[in-house]
């Protein structure tokens, strides 16, 4: 399959789990109020989504290994369906909560098949290209999904979210039906046990991979902690209206995916590791804004957002070389490895966020501690692990 035709699938793929997060951000607090529960327990459905998503990849690269790519992409969209469905039609939260894990389960099978595609179709360097320009896609859904779902939530109601993301996954999986073609090597190793420590060994027994899959999960937790409380700072404490906080997070989306996009050009001029080690220097300086602003300055949209837009264009720079080192020398399992790399990436992330946001610690001080504490010392291992790549 050429690469003309199989990168707008790719980008459909991953574009499920950022919609399922970030179409009804604006409308957390009238989902709270509807519910007549904290909005901690709204927000928790974000991180239990980003959970499944990461974990269940486990469970779903070893499938694409012994399946194919194509069954468990059309399986993933029909899950995902089923989620949003259930979402719609939700009452409590039992069902929401269940429906987020549905939801999580089919978008990391999309997500996996995507990163396991470039892998097997083309070379190290053109997928560490692939690999920004679909970080750069995930990033159109936020600029995109929080005014779309506050526009629907204003119009008919926060329920249309879920009506929105169910449409979506079935045009993806129609999609997938009529133009996917299967991309797993004929070389791909299967073993007749489908889950056994022997199959995850040569991956998470790699030095480099487990360096830059955890250097994505550290990376990816900072997101994680702004999506998380972007509601909570803006909309709660500062009072903006639900289309001003889509204005704010879509400026923000809009500033990721022009790094991710301008990302190929920097890995041509300075390597893949070169970009990784650029990519991590622009996130400690987000950090140090952090930790600056909040001390000195009240708190305010500009002051939250400032900052973050720095982290967003380290986190650009850096996602696709690291993902790209990550996954390179794995051809033979590749579905195996882009599951453990996105379980690393979005589970631990999820993880590390979540265990942020538990400690009595400001927002803007778990960027700074993710900034400043966790990312330096990974930018030092930069040289042991992958002097060269």
């Amino acid at each position: 399959m050429s690469g003309a035709r199989l990168l707008p699938l790719l980008v459909g793929c991953v574009m499920l789990s950022p919609l399922a997060i970030d179409i009804y951000l604006p409308s957390l607090t009238v989902m709270a109020r509807e519910f007549d529960v904290p909005f901690s327990r709204l927000q928790f459905t974000v991180t239990l989504l980003l959970l499944s998503v990461g974990l269940g990849q486990v469970l779903v690269g070893p499938l694409t290994d012994r399946f194919g790519r194509r069954p468990v992409l059309l399986c993933g969209t029909v899950v995902y369906m089923a989620g949003a469905l259930l979402g719609m039609l939700a009452t409590s939260l039992g069902p929401l909560y269940v429906s987020r894990v549905l939801q999580g389960l089919g978008a990391c099978a999309s997500m996996t098949v995507a990163f396991a595609a470039v892998r097997d179709c083309f070379t190290a360097e053109q997928g560490a290209k692939l690999y920004s320009y679909l970080n750069g896609a995930l990033c159109i859904i936020p600029a995109l999904a929080p005014v779309i779902g506050g526009s629907l939530a204003v119009t008919f109601g926060w329920r249309s979210n879920f009506a929105f993301m169910f449409v979506f996954a079935a045009v993806l999986g129609v999609a997938a039906l009529w133009r996917f073609a299967e991309t797993r090597p004929q070389d791909t190793v299967l073993e007749r046990r489908l889950y056994h420590w022997a199959r995850y060994r040569p991956v998470l027994t790699s030095v480099r991979f487990v360096y830059f899959a955890g250097l994505a999960g550290v990376i990816m937790s900072a997101i994680l902690v702004y999506v998380s409380t972007a509601p909570v700072i803006l909309v709660e404490r500062l009072g903006l209206s639900e289309l001003a906080f889509s204005g704010w997070f879509g400026a923000n989306a809009v500033v990721n995916i022009m790094a991710f996009f301008f990302a190929p050009r920097i890995i041509h001029r300075l390597g893949r590791v070169g970009t990784v080690r650029l990519g991590l220097g622009v996130i400690i300086v987000s950090g140090v804004l952090q930790a600056l602003i909040v001390t000195v300055l009240p708190l305010s949209a500009v002051g939250f957002m400032g900052p973050i837009g720095v982290l967003s264009v380290g986190f650009s720079l850096a996602l696709g070389a690291t993902s790209s080192l990550a996954l390179e020398p794995f051809r033979e399992r590749a579905g195996t490895a882009a599951a453990l790399l996105g379980a690393l990436q979005l589970g631990g992330g999820a993880l590390l966020a979540t265990l942020l946001l538990a400690m009595p610690l400001s927002p803007q001080w778990a960027l700074a501690l993710i900034g400043v504490v966790l990312v330096s010392p990974l930018l030092w291992l930069s040289w042991r692990v992958a002097p060269t790549a």
